[in-house]
């Protein structure tokens, strides 16, 4: 298993889409706060009413707010593309072959996305503390463990969502769903489809008191600084039921 582990994480750091991926998220996070100044700068030129542009940035909200929405979507574009390699090239089936049970395949993959998850935000906060010192002064405030806190637990809300998009892409082999997802997911535009399920669920319980949205690891991934308890749940329940379903459907079906 540990030289499974390995394996995938090199495959996963040489491939070019982790690569591409790796340097859109990093120039994302280092032109969005140049890019909001600029768009300042163009409102006062114009004349419209407009607050001043802060001259500081406290060192909390930075790390709090990383990744943002694309680097969420990047990162899960670039795993989409790493979960479904193996079947791509066509040797899924020898690797699954040595395996005891084929699902250390896919507990594998998932276990080497948590590293890449972490490199994404790590390299997305070095490009959004690079851009913001171009025009901000950085203030290393008070809040930082609290900023941490909020860091950690965005991580176990988009390894939820990592669950989720190793069900589409490594277990049904549809690359197509997973980048769907992955942009509908990063983006926060999946309301759409919880709306249409409290629909459904409105004329199942007449007294339905709780939205499906407030209780989805992308939504509350929306959030600026999201309860702790709630995340953890959230997160635990998501990678549990959709790792487990993972490994038990690949376990039980024919490699191609």
């Amino acid at each position: 298993m540990g030289n499974l582990i390995r394996m995938d994480l090199y495959r996963m750091r040489k491939a070019r889409s982790f690569k591409v991926c790796l340097f859109l998220a990093f120039c994302v996070a280092l032109v969005s706060t140049p890019l909001l100044r600029l768009l300042f700068s163009l409102g006062e030129l114009l004349g419209a009413e407009v607050d001043l542009f802060p001259k500081q940035a406290l060192l909390s909200d930075l790390i709090k707010g990383q990744p943002g929405s694309l680097g969420v979507m990047l990162s899960l574009i670039s795993l989409s593309s790493f979960f479904y390699a193996d079947v791509e090239n066509g040797y899924v089936k020898n690797i699954a072959g040595q395996m005891p049970k084929k699902g250390f395949t896919v507990f594998s993959k998932y276990l080497s996305s948590i590293p890449h998850m972490l490199v994404f935000m790590l390299v997305s906060l070095i490009g959004s503390l690079i851009g913001t010192v171009l025009v901000q002064k950085i203030v290393v405030d008070s809040a930082i463990l609290d900023a941490l806190r909020v860091f950690v637990l965005r991580l176990l809300l988009i390894e939820s969502l990592c669950a989720i998009l190793l069900l589409f892409v490594a277990v049904i082999q549809s690359k197509s769903l997973g980048t769907t997802y992955a942009v509908l997911a990063g983006m926060g535009l999946l309301s759409v489809v919880y709306y249409g399920i409290d629909t459904g669920l409105d004329k199942i319980f007449t007294k339905k008191d709780f939205e499906v949205a407030n209780y989805m690891p992308d939504t509350i991934l929306q959030e600026s600084n999201p309860p702790t308890v709630k995340a953890l749940v959230v997160s635990a329940i998501f990678i549990c039921l959709f790792l487990w379903l993972s490994v038990r459907i690949f376990d039980k079906k024919d490699v191609k």
